[in-house]
C-alpha cells in the first residue's frame, strides 16, 4: 500500500493521479497472474516501460 501510494500519486492525494504507472502495473498483473512470465523478465519489461514513459514526458 505504501509503494502504490507513492507511485500512483507521487505528489500525495491532492496531487494528479499517474497514470503510465498504473498501466504499467496492471500490464505487470496480467503478465504475471495470465500469462504466467517469470518475475525477472516482467521487472525488466516494466522497467524499460518506465523509462521509455519517464524519456517521452521529459
Amino acid at each position: 500500500m505504501f509503494f502504490g501510494y507513492h507511485v500512483l500519486w507521487p505528489q500525495g492525494f491532492n496531487g494528479h493521479f499517474e497514470w503510465p504507472s498504473a498501466l504499467i502495473a496492471l500490464a505487470a498483473a496480467v503478465a504475471l497472474f495470465r500469462y504466467k512470465l517469470g518475475v525477472i523478465q516482467v521487472l525488466m519489461t516494466c522497467a524499460l516501460a518506465g523509462l521509455g514513459v519517464h524519456l517521452l514526458q521529459n
